[in-house]
């Protein structure tokens, strides 16, 4: 178990930020607050996320299949240049592109505000955005908050949930 050094309150391996009181929890290392350079990224990782204008997200934007791989569901979602991953909360104003809630997000770990799908300059991108239990690009944990280069081979894990992501060629 790990203590919240500031509550001690008592949480599982892994978890990032106290419930609590929300601090951040370390878990075998500082929190990072850098992108990775290019050398740190594994193979087929050295893509970098370009600053561009709204107008031009939007130009040549792909749509995303999305397959949750324990359910067997297959999602469209449109091209966008951003598109949130999470659970619907309609009490709290959130809507999330792709919501896991039929797909047992709940009892799986999902945050309501879990991950972002980015795209720019025709690559896609994959960011946890402060969840709970973490979002995991082929098995390793990503820094929150962090993009990160994402490939058509990949499997993304949100929560306890195991999705492929594919989109078309241009």
């Amino acid at each position: 178990m790990i203590e919240c050094p500031s509550c001690g309150k008592k949480h599982r391996p892994g978890t990032l930020f106290c419930t609590e009181c929300g601090v951040y929890l370390s878990t075998g290392g500082a929190l990072r607050t850098s992108p990775l350079a290019t050398d740190e990224l594994p193979k087929s990782r050295g893509a970098t996320m370009e600053r561009t204008s709204p107008e031009e997200r939007s130009k040549g934007a792909r749509s995303l299949r999305v397959h949750i791989l324990e359910s067997g569901r297959q999602v469209q979602l449109s091209a966008t240049s951003e598109l949130l991953v999470g659970r619907l909360d309609a009490a709290h104003g959130i809507f999330p592109d792709l919501d896991l809630t039929g797909d047992g997000g709940l009892e799986k770990g999902v945050s309501r505000r879990h991950a972002k799908i980015i795209q720019r300059g025709g690559e896609f991108f994959v960011e946890d955005v402060g969840s709970a239990n973490g979002t995991f690009l082929n098995d390793q944990r990503l820094t929150p908050y962090l993009p990160y280069p994402l490939n058509k081979s990949d499997q993304l894990q949100i929560g306890r949930i195991k999705l492929q992501i594919a989109w078309d060629d241009q």
